[in-house]
Formats: structure tokens, sequence, C-alpha cells
């Protein structure tokens, strides 16, 4: 079977990159791996270094951001579609695993739709009430004929769009793979990589624009403000591509001038963002990667607005409105050692890192469908 892999940046390589090692080793399959986006894209960190680190061949390079001024959602999106489209027709894999939520995820499925490619979806049924990317996760499920869930509670949800129960299965988060590899930087490596000591207590900033919620601009200066107030080493990891994120970037980049305790990158790569979570006292922002990665290390996460608002979460996280003495607050209770010390022995809601495993049996079993229909609906009486 030929099936197309599409990543389109940091926020989902660390969630495919096991699955495309065992389908790249599994000789029933033929991976035909997509990179574009904010992979080729310099002011994102061109991350698509990290799949050449892996060794994994690419089967297209995509540019569909441009290297100057900003354009919107809407017009990428629909440069996403319009080379993505083409490259399914020069490629024509029998199916395509996709992940997530974003607004470039939505234009493949629809390309793939447009193309009759059958949809394998990873991570459907969850919930971002705080994001439009809520509703394109769930438009993404009606596309797709494969569902790979990350728990029994958002494989309801699928069921519940009127999706074939037999086409929904849980395997949980396949991110979670990445925290039984042992190629992992160390505290020194990672030092000497940010050009910064690693003092404790250490924050792993993450930051992205709630896309249905406040200001951005506002949201990242009451968290800047925060970290004023709250003295720590911070790592900060710059925004997506998510409309507000120019704004974002410049509150959280001016917040570094002059710091020596405090540092921002575009991307660490999956390596030294694993390694981070191992080494880090608490986490801050408003990434998914505080209620997914986090809890396997028992790691404290201050999350803050309503981005993440509904999924699913565990016992690390502390929520906070994004106001800045709210947040000091919550981020001086996540760095207390007794905070800490209650999450020994806690695990993630969201499964135990074998997931990769489990994907490639379901689609060594699965015939994708040609033409790509689907079963009718269900109507309840």
């Amino acid at each position: 079977m030929r099936v197309g892999v599409l990543t389109t940046g940091r926020q989902d390589w660390g969630i495919l990159r096991s699955t495309c090692h065992a389908l790249a080793r599994d000789p029933a399959f033929q991976l035909v791996l997509i990179a574009g986006g904010m992979h080729l894209a310099a002011r994102f960190g061109r991350t698509v270094t990290m799949l050449e680190e892996d060794g994994l061949p690419i089967s297209e390079a995509l540019s569909w951001i441009p290297d100057g001024a900003p354009v919107s959602a809407a017009d990428e999106s629909a440069e996403a579609l319009r080379v993505l489209a083409a490259a399914f027709r020069r490629q024509r894999p029998d199916a395509l695993l996709l992940v997530g939520d974003r607004y470039e995820t939505m234009a493949a499925a629809m390309a793939a739709t447009l193309e009759r490619i059958p949809i394998a979806h990873l991570h459907g049924g969850e919930e971002t009430e705080g994001a439009f990317d809520n509703a394109l996760r769930h438009a993404i499920t009606k596309l797709a004929h494969l569902h790979l869930t990350s728990h029994e509670t958002h494989a309801a949800r699928v069921r519940a769009l009127g999706e074939d129960a037999r086409a929904v299965h849980v395997v949980g988060a396949p991110g979670l793979d990445n925290a039984r590899r042992t190629d992992l930087p160390d505290r020194a490596a990672l030092e000497g990589t940010l050009g910064l000591a690693l003092r404790a207590p250490v924050v792993l900033v993450t930051l992205h624009p709630a896309t249905l919620g406040d200001d951005p601009a506002r949201e990242a200066a009451a968290v800047t403000a925060a970290m004023d107030r709250v003295p720590a080493t911070y790592v900060i990891t710059l925004p997506n591509s998510d409309p507000g994120s120019a704004a974002t970037r410049a509150v959280l980049v001016a917040a570094v001038a002059g710091r020596a305790d405090r540092v921002a990158v575009d991307a660490l790569g999956e390596r030294r963002y694993w390694a981070m979570l191992g080494h880090a006292d608490a986490m801050l922002g408003n990434s998914s990667s505080a209620l997914i990665e986090a809890p396997v290390f028992g790691l404290p996460a201050v999350n803050v607005g309503i981005r993440q608002r509904g999924r699913l979460r565990g016992a690390n996280l502390i929520d906070a409105p994004p106001d800045a003495e709210a947040i000091a607050i919550a981020l001086r209770r996540a760095l207390s050692p007794a905070f800490r010390a209650g999450l020994a022995g806690t695990t993630s809601p969201y499964g135990d890192g074998r997931s990769a495993a489990r994907i490639v049996e379901i689609l060594r079993a699965w015939t994708p469908p040609h033409p790509p229909t689907k079963p009718a609906i269900p109507v309840s009486a």
C-alpha cells in the first residue's frame, strides 16, 4: 500500500515520526512522505531538516508560505490546496494519513477528497473550543474514512458524528512514542544549542494565538508580564503560522531582549523539545503539549486562556485566565515542590507511547475504499 503522510511543521512531525519510521520499515507499505508549509519557511525555523536528520526520504517538498510579508490564512490555505492536489496527482497514494486540525490540513483533506484519495485521520474527536481548529478537526473527520483516535472519549465523539463504528479505533497519541527515544541531548548539549545556562527553575514557554479568543498581543503581554514577576530561566518556542502569530511573536521576542535568563527560538526540533520536557520544571502557555506530552514527565503546566478548553486534561494542568497576576500565581504554584511531588506516578491520559505499532497494524488490515465512499449516516427515529 502506498501511504501518503503529510507533515506541515514542528506541530505534527513529533506526532507522525514514529509511524513514518514504522511504515518505512514494513515491506507491506511504501511511504510517500510529503513535507510542506512551515517546514519549508525560514521564519518558522525551516524544520524540514528534522525529517532529513531522521533519514526518511521526502517524496515531495512543497512551499506555500511566502518568505515575505505574511499572507492571510485563507490565501495560505488556497495555495496549499492547489500545490497539494498537484502532488497527490503526481504521487497517487492509495491513502493519505493526516493529523489534527490546522487549516492547511483541512486544505489537504479537501484536495484528497477531490482527487478521490481515502483519508486516515489521527487525533479526531478532540475539542479545543478556543480555536477555529476545533471546527476544522470535525470537518476533517467527516472527510476521513479511517479514524485513529487518542482516547475512547474521542472515539465516542467521532461515532456520535455519524462515522462508522467499524472505522473508529483508539490508538493513543503517537507523539508519546517519543518518550521511548534514546537519542535525546543532555542538559549540557541543550545549553550549548540554546546559548543559555539552564539554571533552575526552568520554564518552557509555548504560546499560540487563540484564534477564537482575545487579542493575541494582549494575551502574550499578560504571559510576559507574569514572567517578569516569577524569576526563572525561560525557554520560549515561538508560535506557528496562525492568524495573530506575528503580534504574539513580537511580544515574546521583545520580552527576551537584554535578558541573560531567557531565549526565544523558532523551533527546538523534536529531539531538543523532548529533552527540554525532561529538564524543565514547568510549562507555560497554551500548547496541546502541556496536556498530552507533559504528563509523561510529571511536568506541571500552566494553561493560559481558552485555546485548549474542552480538551482532555491530566492532574499536571493548572488553568489561568490571560491576566498577568493570575498567571503568575498559577506559575508559582506549578513551580512549588509540593505540586510537583503530587504528580509522582501520574501518566498521560493520551496513551502509553506504543501507538505506531497499533496504527501500522490497523493500516495493514484496512482496505482503503476506491472510490472513497462511506456508509450512510444513521438517522435516529
